[in-house]
C-alpha cells in the first residue's frame, strides 16, 4: 500500500488537534514561536527516549526474557522515560518571562507532546502491515494521550512558577506523576491484547478524553486570567475603564467590533483588535510580575510589560483618535463620572508613560 496517505495522515491530524487547543488561548500569550521551539523539543525527545528505552529493554532482556522485558518496558520504563523528555523543554521554558501562566504550559505541552507523536507515529508505520489502521488507530489515540499527558506537565509548570519554597517543586512532581500515570494506564491498556472492539473505544475514548481535559484546563486558566485582567487593567499601566471593560469581553470580540469595520474601514477593525490584544497581554504580564517571587523572572516580565505598553501607545496612535472615541463608546463602564470620562480621554491621548512630556517630546520630535 502506498504510505504517502497514512503517514499524511498520521501527522496532519495530530498537528490539527494541536491547533485546535492554540486557537483557544484568546489573549495570544503564547508565541507561535514557543509553540514551535516547544514542538522542537518534543521532536528531539523521541530519539532520546527510543535510544533509552531500548537500553533498558537490552538490560530487562538478561534477567527475565524478550516478551516480559518488551512488556515491562512499554507499560513502566516508557512512561516515564517519554513524559521527563517530552516535557523537559517546556519545564525550562517555564522560566522564561514569555512563559505567562498555565493557559501557555498546557498549550507548550501539547505542542510538545504532538511533536513527539508525530515522530513515532511514523516510526510505527515502517513496521505496520495495515498502514492505514495503524495511522489512523493512533491518531485517535495515542497521539492525543501524547499531547494530554504533556500537557499535564505543562500546567503545573504554569502553577508552580507563582508558588514559594518546596511548594514549587512539589507542583511540578506532581504534574509529571499524573502524566506518567495517564501514560502507564493507557500503554496497559493498549498491550492487554488486540487493539479491536471494546479496547479501541477505549483507547479513542482515553485520547479524546485528554484532548477535552486539556481544553477544560485552558477555559479554566482563561477564567483566573479574566481575574487577572479585572485587577490589572486601569490607568496605571494606561489602560482607560472603558478600554478595560472591552478587554474583559474578548469573546464577543467579533461582534462587538464589527461597527469599527463598517464605519472605518477592515483595516482600522484589525488595528482595534490589535490594539485590545496588546492591552490584554499587557494585563496578564503586569499581573504576573507583581506575582513573581525570583527577582530575575520578576525584572524580565516587567522588562516585557514595559516593552509592551510601548507596542500598545504605537498600536493606539496607528488606531486613531476618532475611532479609539467609537471604540470606548462600545462598552461604558458602569457609573462612569464626567471626570472618569475625562480622565480616561486624557489617558488615551496622552502616552502611558511620560505623560506631558512625552507628548512635548512628540511634538518637537
Amino acid at each position: 500500500m502506498n504510505t504517502l496517505l497514512p503517514a499524511t495522515i498520521a501527522v496532519l491530524v495530530p498537528a490539527a488537534f494541536l491547533l485546535l487547543v492554540r486557537r483557544l488561548d484568546l489573549y495570544a500569550s503564547g508565541s507561535i514561536r514557543t509553540v514551535l521551539l516547544c514542538m522542537l523539543g518534543g521532536l528531539a525527545a523521541f530519539p532520546l527516549s527510543f535510544v533509552l528505552n531500548t537500553g533498558a529493554y537490552q538490560t530487562l532482556a538478561l534477567s527475565m526474557g524478550g516478551a516480559a522485558a518488551l512488556l515491562a518496558v512499554k507499560t513502566v520504563v516508557a512512561p516515564v522515560v517519554e513524559e521527563l523528555s517530552k516535557s523537559a523543554l517546556v519545564a525550562w521554558y517555564a522560566r522564561r518571562p514569555e512563559f505567562t501562566y498555565f493557559v501557555d504550559g498546557a498549550i507548550f505541552g501539547f505542542a510538545a507532546g504532538t511533536a513527539f507523536a508525530m515522530v513515532e507515529n511514523l516510526f510505527y508505520l515502517t513496521r505496520a502491515r495495515d498502514l492505514m489502521a495503524m495511522s489512523v488507530n493512533r491518531v485517535f489515540s495515542t497521539s492525543l494521550m501524547h499531547g494530554s499527558a504533556s500537557a499535564l506537565v505543562g500546567v503545573a509548570v504554569g502553577r508552580a512558577r507563582f508558588g514559594r519554597g518546596a511548594s514549587r517543586w512539589a507542583s511540578l512532581v506532581l504534574g509529571w506523576l499524573a502524566a506518567m500515570a495517564v501514560h502507564t494506564s493507557f500503554n496497559q491498556l493498549v498491550n492487554a491484547g488486540p487493539m479491536m472492539g471494546a479496547r479501541l473505544v477505549m483507547a479513542v475514548g482515553v485520547g479524546l478524553g485528554g484532548v477535552a481535559m486539556t481544553m477544560a484546563l485552558i477555559r479554566w486558566g482563561l477564567w483566573e486570567e479574566a481575574r487577572w485582567l479585572r485587577e490589572s487593567l486601569n490607568l496605571d499601566i494606561g489602560v482607560s475603564n472603558q478600554e478595560s471593560g472591552l478587554v474583559q469581553r474578548w469573546k464577543e470580540l467579533d461582534t462587538l467590533l464589527a461597527p469599527i469595520g463598517a464605519h472605518f474601514g477592515p483595516e482600522k477593525r484589525v488595528l482595534a483588535a490589535t490594539f485590545l490584544r496588546l492591552q490584554a497581554q499587557l494585563g496578564l504580564k503586569t499581573k504576573a510580575a507583581a506575582l513573581a517571587s525570583e527577582p530575575a523572572m520578576k525584572a524580565g516580565l516587567e522588562q516585557q510589560a514595559a516593552a509592551l505598553r510601548l507596542r500598545m501607545d504605537e498600536a493606539r496612535r496607528a488606531v486613531g483618535v476618532y475611532c479609539m472615541t467609537y471604540i470606548r463608546s462600545i462598552v461604558p463602564p458602569e457609573g462612569d463620572t464626567l471626570w472618569q470620562s475625562l480622565e480616561s480621554r486624557l489617558a488615551d491621548d496622552l502616552p502611558s508613560e511620560g505623560k506631558m512630556w512625552g507628548l512635548l517630546a512628540d511634538r518637537v520630535g
